[in-house]
């Protein structure tokens, strides 16, 4: 059964968000009962260990950590990112499900450009573990607010944009700020006593802003060994809000350090026709965002593979995908 059959003939897009959408203990309930999410995490966590001396799944499932627990080490958080949706991918795949485009957030574009074929999941994982390290050695921690307001707030208010830079934009109400800790906690306490609603995200560094500066000269000598190609699906990034030819080492350097233009991103894609939007990852981030941009014209549906709440981890997760929204009409 193709995918287009599945899905009514709408085109399937399948997102990957970035860093803040790892917890602690996800996808464990799927690893013990889906062979295909398990064969490929076991595989990647290999490759892991090796770049970094020590196991991600154990990490991340330990017993002694819980979902509510702060996942921040930059070591294991964008691995964990990384593996964990190009591992859920898999599932995917093996159970007939597939992309007609593949998009990805922040770190995100790197499993969306293994996905398309661009390049290597062992490169993406040592180019990670090199990463962390290179911040780690040249970066003061930083950090990343969430902001539910108007992304015009920013411009507006002399307090975010004298302490923070606009690191995304989610949709109309919802934009995440970034830079040093020391400016998100001015932040944060300056929207509190406004009654504006805010989270902090689980990252060590200000990502998207020039908290990450000192970093981008080495990282720039990584990239440029990637040895990237052209990607055998359509790959739309939400750095430039349009499709990619090849990510070489400028754009991840842009991807690093430019804003996540979502909004645009899926806004780029609605011009062109009607699709399934899957967040193929275990937050459900991306596919929360999607229900607030897609109009009531819009014959576009996103939809979660998994959440922290899904009831459902427990079932294969392609089976449940094609449960739940295939037409009856299809079978």
């Amino acid at each position: 059964m193709t995918a287009s059959k599945m899905f009514d003939g709408r085109r399937i897009v399948f997102m990957y968000p970035g860093q803040g959408s790892q917890y602690f203990r996800m996808g464990k309930t799927l690893f013990e009962r889906d062979d295909a999410f398990r064969g490929s995490l076991e595989w990647l966590n290999r490759i892991v260990e090796a770049e970094i001396g020590a196991s991600l799944v154990d990490y991340v499932f330990d017993p002694g950590k819980n979902p509510a627990m702060p996942f921040d080490d930059t070591r294991y958080s964008n691995q964990a990112v990384f593996c964990f949706e190009y591992a859920l991918t898999q599932s995917l795949l093996a159970h007939g499900v597939y992309p007609d485009c593949v998009l990805g957030a922040s770190l995100g574009e790197l499993v969306a450009a293994c996905v398309a074929g661009s390049l290597s999941p062992r490169t993406c994982i040592a180019m990670l573990a090199d990463s962390a390290r290179t911040m780690a050695r040249t970066c003061r921690p930083g950090g990343m607010l969430a902001v539910l307001a108007s992304p015009g707030l920013f411009d507006r208010d002399a307090v975010l944009s004298g302490n923070a830079e606009l690191a995304s934009i989610s949709f109309d109400q919802h934009f995440v700020v970034a830079g040093t800790a020391a400016g998100m906690d001015v932040i944060e306490t300056h929207l509190s006593a406004r009654g504006v609603p805010t989270a902090r995200l689980p990252v060590e560094y200000g990502f998207h802003s020039a908290a990450i500066d000192p970093a981008r000269e080495s990282l720039r000598r990584q990239f440029a060994d990637i040895g990237a190609s052209r990607p055998i699906v359509a790959l739309l990034s939400c750095e430039k809000a349009d499709f990619v030819d090849r990510p070489d080492a400028a754009h991840l350097d842009a991807v690093l350090r430019r804003p996540i233009q979502f909004k645009r991103a899926i806004e780029r894609l609605e011009q062109q026709g009607d699709y399934w939007y899957v967040d193929v990852s275990l937050s459900g981030t991306l596919a929360t965002y999607c229900k607030h941009l897609l109009g009531p014209y819009s014959r576009s549906s996103s939809v979660a593979v998994a959440t922290p709440f899904s009831r459902h981890e427990s079932l294969d997760p392609a089976h449940w995908l094609v449960g739940k929204y295939m037409p009856p009409t299809a079978a």
